[in-house]
């Protein structure tokens, strides 16, 4: 069952969910950077603003919807589920990522996508983005650039995390989550261990065993906040 999502509040609390994507303050990450402030006024008013809570689902897979997502802030896990009911965490998502570009298509969602902390979004109707590529055709290349880049995010995920042995796929993993979540303190934020397991194709127990063995190495060491572990190295 989906959590309900809440319409959040850019800098102008009267927008009351309408994107003001003017004053952004993380506009220079986001699909529609290359505008003018002059653009703003009429244009990206279809474009809204939510937050959603920690584990609610944004779509589902097989789903056929008129929306794409830009993320703010937070991270999502894209969940493919196979034929013989086999679920897959098959990648994950952060700041200035743009999914759901298969609705741009009229194609049904090839994942299930779910909030691994509180996210902040803005959704986007594809009939509103199709108007803005006729008007600013640039616009068109940005969204080619965030097809290049899932697909290029898609095959690092599955060449650095399914290859070699299990401790060198968690320190990948934790590399990967520090690159998404953006913190260059050499802090990581960790989610379940069944869902971090999951991502590298190992059981719940070889995952804690394996950080269990960085903790007593000294390579990871808790913070203030029990979620958030500190990398002291990603060496072996």
């Amino acid at each position: 069952m989906t959590k309900p999502r809440t319409r959040a509040l850019c800098t102008d609390p009267q927008w009351l969910g309408r994107a003001d994507c003017k004053h952004c303050g993380i506009r220079h990450m986001m699909m529609f950077s290359g505008l003018k402030d002059s653009d703003f006024g009429h244009i990206l008013e279809p474009i809204d603003n939510f937050r959603y809570a920690e584990k609610a689902m944004l779509y589902s897979q097989g789903a056929q919807d008129d929306k794409v997502y830009s993320i703010r802030s937070g991270l999502v896990k894209l969940i493919q589920t196979e034929p013989d009911g086999t679920i897959r965490i098959v990648r994950l998502l952060g700041p200035g990522a743009l999914i759901g570009i298969e609705a741009l298509l009229n194609k049904a969602y090839r994942h299930t996508v779910i909030a691994l902390q509180e996210l902040d979004v803005c959704r986007i109707r594809t009939v509103t983005l199709k108007q803005l590529e006729a008007d600013k055709p640039w616009l068109n290349e940005k969204v080619m650039a965030h097809w290049e880049q899932n697909l290029t995010f898609a095959d690092r995920w599955i060449s650095e995390l399914s290859s070699g042995t299990m401790r060198s796929r968690v320190l990948k993993l934790l590399d990967f989550l520090m690159e998404l979540q953006c913190d260059e303190s050499s802090n990581v934020r960790f989610f379940g261990y069944e869902d971090m397991a999951m991502m590298i194709g190992a059981s719940r127990e070889t995952f804690s065993r394996i950080i269990g063995d960085l903790k007593d190495e000294g390579l990871l060491s808790k913070t203030e906040d029990s979620q958030v572990y500190r990398l002291s190295s990603l060496n072996e």
